[in-house]
């Protein structure tokens, strides 16, 4: 199958680099204020999912394909030390490339992540956001649900305007699909350092489902709970999880 090229964004330098995964109906551009808070941590690398933001979808969808395709854009920058981030969708995605050992990889840190068994997500919200795509004022309705925090006009309207050009392929495959997949045998294998960030108030990965079916999982990852956040952890609690990840990437450098 034929890799399509993705969107990436790269910038800095400084070793582990950080390689950011964005949240369904997103983009990278959703961590430019991480990146902002993080920068002296190393370089940093955002990537388009396949089918989100400016990347194009591909021709067939299953978890580990997009790792594979995300795996494959990494490759040629022959990062010598790397930390996956991964948030909602991206954590899930940021796990299942960690099963295939990639040369570099450090650690993973996964923000609200999307858990590796199938995500409990409302059915009448499934439905919802099946049949309304494309639509700015769904796209609305959802911003102003996953959210407890206020964000500034500019994040509002690149928020709005990922939702509104992600692919009608990359949407059906994880409202239909991979938000339903259940890797979580394979995960159980992971050895790699993991930090897990969350938002106390987040109605989409709240902190019950959290340790239900991502600590139980990950039983060596260190959990940090952000007060007050909803599920836009990089754009609603930028400088937290900024200087999360920084400490962790530091204490990769240090040797753990």
């Amino acid at each position: 199958m034929d890799e399509p090229k993705l969107s990436v964004e790269d910038q800095g330098g400084g070793s582990p680099a950080l390689v950011f995964l964005h949240y369904f109906a997103g983009s990278s551009r959703s961590w430019r204020r991480v990146v902002d808070q993080a920068a002296n941590a190393g370089r940093c690398v955002r990537l388009d999912v396949p089918g989100f933001g400016g990347s194009p979808p591909l021709t067939a969808y299953s978890v580990h394909d997009v790792a594979q395709a995300i795996g494959a854009a990494i490759a040629p920058m022959r990062l010598q030390s790397y930390v996956l981030l991964g948030h909602s969708m991206g954590g899930k995605l940021a796990l299942a490339m960690a099963l295939a050992r990639p040369p570099g990889l450090a650690g993973l840190v996964l923000v609200a992540p999307s858990p590796p068994s199938p995500e409990p997500m409302d059915e009448r919200e499934r439905s919802r956001l099946l049949t309304s795509h494309g639509d700015r004022a769904s796209a609305e309705r959802t911003l102003q649900t996953i959210t407890r925090r206020p964000l500034p006009a500019d994040d509002v309207a690149a928020c709005i305007a990922d939702n509104l050009r992600t692919s009608p392929e990359g949407w059906r495959w994880w409202l239909e699909g991979g938000s339903r997949e259940d890797i979580t045998a394979e995960v159980k294998e992971i050895a790699y350092p993991v930090l897990v960030l969350g938002g106390s108030d987040d109605p989409v990965i709240p902190p019950r489902v959290i340790a239900a079916q991502v600590m139980s999982v990950l039983p060596n990852a260190q959990r940090q709970e952000i007060p007050g956040a909803g599920h836009l952890l990089p754009l609603e609690a930028a400088q937290e999880v900024g200087l999360a990840i920084g400490a962790f990437a530091a204490s990769l450098r240090d040797g753990g």
